[in-house]
């Protein structure tokens, strides 16, 4: 006698076998939403990302003791030294003159640890150094120090930095206008003249600007990029070299330059959101449910800022949505009941996100686990489809009385199913284990084109050891001030602070932080808990609740039992799905409650207001100090100067 639950599975499999699809394709309607908040939100994205005209000639310092005179047109005072580079350590020291004969050391007055016989603090001079570490790269960076001079001697004392622009500024900041600049060294390099430092000094800012500098890891993955371009040894290595050689796609467009080095970044941000409209119309199958979470992640603080910045998580979220896209897709696919190719060519496009995304970033490995998880639980479904057909096939007495189309049908489906899913299994190893692993090398030949100690097979593997070291192992001896736990994360608890502009009149600042939207992120995770009870009432959770739970927790989880130094930006990868779950919620608000739309369309409204009003804090655009902290600052663990 069969069991109940034997018989609820076939009943299952009986109507997965004669269900017709219920697919929302896209409309011209669709089309036109889609784009118009693509579009709207792009205009966003891209306003005011960096700037295109940056000092791009160059000196380089090559000897020990060169000196470099620098003449004014006439005897000026110094207020401060501006100084923005490109490649390379380097130390210099300052000589000034008035005459160009008697020279002075450049210093500043310190405090020592003596005192006076009064009992005061005694000062002592120390040497002003221009002391650059290539960790600050294209950064403005100023020293601010007050001294009259006609001549100036940079004074070379350890060379190799690349100094694109340098300028000596009065008090209102201005740079002094320049009559002549010569290495005075007789074995001064020929082709490398210091007149390139000082010859766009039109770009010189007047403060410090995200605009015009790196922030925050830029330094890392924007100069590796350009190191990947320039065939130089990378010099960020912690992770996979795919994002970076993206990133180098804008440079070679755009130049070596902030707009240059974003671009790429910004564009996977926005295309983003058509991503997100496809896949909610594919799960939620109208026009207005597929807007609703679109419209979301369109006014989400993280995906506005963390995607107009040069690191690569723009590309390693993008490919985690498209791979759980196209496992979608699979999903609403049947072998046995359609074709196998077009079966299988969603899996295919999930199988080359996937490695293009480890390519990427290990981070997208862990999307890994929750793909094989909806994998193997639609296997599980086509065999139980298989094992109805077989047993009604077997089943002479139930075959006589059956529908013969229905039968012939079931005939061919207890037939084929072994070469489908043998065939299926080995384009699976095919498309997620053969091709990523190709991806990921051939993700490698910047290593290998190197004009220096190029990488080899053997040194590649000796990379993936080396990550995983300095992953699985990054705890800082003092714990970062803006790290925070996995817990916190969904709470908007410690945003990441990204960048503080310099130079701006009292109570102006400019300044970034990488957060949620409020709403959105308090919303969805409320919003999450509240899908979890409708489910629970229902008894099981629905297919698309359960796939779109699936993915969110593959991103999540694994952060709970990684013990390594963890900040709110590794949070980003399950925010997508977060608000995919926000729409299912919304369309049960909407389809359940007599104004369900109203409360939809007015929490929609709460989310793009606090957008407006955070603008500034995620932007970077200069804004008063006072406005942070009366209307944004809601708790004290928000840094936002």
């Amino acid at each position: 006698m069969e069991s109940k639950k034997q018989k609820r599975w076939e009943k299952k499999a009986r109507r997965r076998l004669f269900l017709q699809s219920d697919r929302a394709g896209m409309s011209s309607k669709d089309w036109v939403v889609m784009l118009a908040v693509t579009l709207v939100y792009a205009l966003a994205a891209f306003t005011n990302l960096g700037a295109i005209d940056t000092p791009d000639t160059f000196y380089a310092t090559k000897s020990h003791g060169d000196e470099i005179v620098v003449e004014f047109e006439q005897p000026s005072e110094v207020s401060m030294i501006k100084y923005y580079t490109s490649f390379g350590n380097g130390l210099m020291s300052f000589l000034y003159s008035e005459d160009g004969e008697g020279y002075s050391q450049l210093t500043r007055n310190v405090l020592t640890d003596e005192t006076d016989e009064d009992g005061n603090i005694m000062h002592a001079p120390e040497v002003v150094y221009l002391d650059h570490n290539a960790i600050d790269m294209y950064e403005w960076t100023f020293i601010r120090d007050d001294f009259t001079a006609k001549y100036v001697t940079i004074y070379v004392d350890e060379p190799g930095v690349q100094l694109l622009e340098m300028a000596f500024c009065d008090s209102d900041g201005l740079p002094i206008p320049i009559k002549s600049v010569v290495n005075m060294s007789p074995d001064a390099m020929r082709g490398n003249s210091p007149e390139s430092m000082f010859d766009e000094q039109y770009l010189v800012p007047m403060r410090t600007d995200y605009m015009n500098e790196m922030y925050f890891d830029e330094v890392y993955h924007a100069r590796t990029a350009y190191e990947h371009i320039q065939h130089i040894y990378p010099y960020e290595i912690t992770h996979p070299p795919l994002g970076k050689s993206i990133i180098g796609l804008g440079i070679r467009i755009f130049g070596m330059n902030p707009f240059g080095w974003r671009f790429m970044g910004t564009l996977f941000g926005v295309l983003m959101l058509p991503l997100m409209y496809y896949f909610a119309k594919r799960l939620l199958k109208k026009t207005l449910y597929a807007f609703i979470p679109t419209f979301l992640f369109a006014v989400d603080f993280m995906h506005f800022t963390q995607t107009r910045i040069a690191t690569i998580d723009s590309f390693s979220i993008f490919f985690i949505m498209a791979m759980y896209l196209f496992m979608y897709i699979y999903w609403q696919s049947n072998y046995n009941s359609g074709s196998l190719f077009k079966s299988l060519v969603p899996l295919g496009l999930s199988g080359i996100a996937f490695g293009l995304g480890a390519s990427t970033k290990w981070l997208c490995l862990y999307a890994g686990f929750g793909l094989a998880f909806l994998f193997f639980f639609q296997m599980a479904k086509r065999f139980r489809e298989y094992r109805y057909a077989r047993r009604i096939v077997l089943d002479r007495h139930t075959a006589d009385t059956m529908d013969q189309k229905k039968r012939i049908y079931l005939i061919g489906v207890y037939r084929s199913y072994v070469r489908k899913t043998v065939l299926t299994l080995l384009w699976c190893v095919l498309f997620f284990i053969v091709i990523p692993l190709g991806i990921y090398y051939l993700s490698y030949i910047p290593y290998m084109r190197v004009a220096e100690n190029p990488f080899d097979f053997a040194r590649i593997l000796e990379n993936q050891e080396y990550m995983f070291n300095y992953h699985s192992r990054l705890l800082a001896p003092n714990p970062h001030p803006f790290a925070s736990e996995w817990y916190t994360w969904p709470l908007n608890y410690k945003p990441m602070f990204f960048f503080q502009g310099q130079g701006y009149p009292e109570g102006i600042m400019s300044s970034m932080s990488s957060m949620g939207n409020p709403a959105v992120w308090w919303g969805g995770l409320l919003g999450a808990l509240a899908l979890i009870i409708i489910r629970i009432n229902n008894n099981r959770p629905s297919k698309r609740t359960l796939f779109v739970a699936v993915a969110a927790l593959s991103m999540f989880l694994p952060w709970v039992v990684i013990s390594r130094e963890t900040y709110i930006y590794h949070y980003f990868a399950t925010v997508p799905f977060l608000i995919l779950l926000m729409g299912i919620l919304a369309k049960i608000v909407i389809e359940r409650f007599k104004h369900g739309k109203k409360y939809v369309f007015a929490y929609l409204a709460i989310c793009l207001i606090l957008f407006g009003m955070f603008y500034p804090i995620i932007s970077g655009v200069p804004f008063s100090r006072a406005y942070s902290d009366t209307f944004l600052r809601w708790l004290p663990s928000w840094p936002f100067y």
